[in-house]
């Protein structure tokens, strides 16, 4: 069993997918927009390594993205990174106790393991 197999599958919250943006699905090669490969890096996916990035609507088509962990892992923690007082009324008072910056932080954290 590869590492990659060993692992369990990591579901993205819901609630966390709008802020996990992907590339403009319209002008990615068929095969990333579609979830064969990542979205990001191009890599083939099976139902073993393949992290569900949600539906998205581009040009009234429904597409659903995929992508690897080590790219999965990239973007949440850049969308971690983003998410700041500037945005989000409840970092203004307090950032250790915002319910999304938590959740990206604790998604990020399983997908390091």
């Amino acid at each position: 069993m590869t590492t990659a197999e060993s692992r369990a599958l990591v579901d993205v919250p819901a609630e966390l997918l709008p802020l996990i943006p992907v590339p403009p699905l319209n002008v990615l090669p068929d095969a990333r927009a579609r979830g064969a490969e990542c979205v990001w890096g191009g890599e083939p996916l099976s139902t073993a390594t393949a992290i569900d990035l949600g539906e998205r609507e581009t040009d009234g088509v429904h597409r659903f993205p995929r992508a690897c962990r080590s790219c999965t892992l990239r973007a949440v923690l850049a969308a971690r990174r983003s998410h700041h007082p500037g945005q989000c009324e409840q970092c203004v008072d307090d950032t250790a106790l915002c319910e999304t910056r938590r959740a990206l932080h604790t998604l990020a954290l399983e997908l390091r393991r």
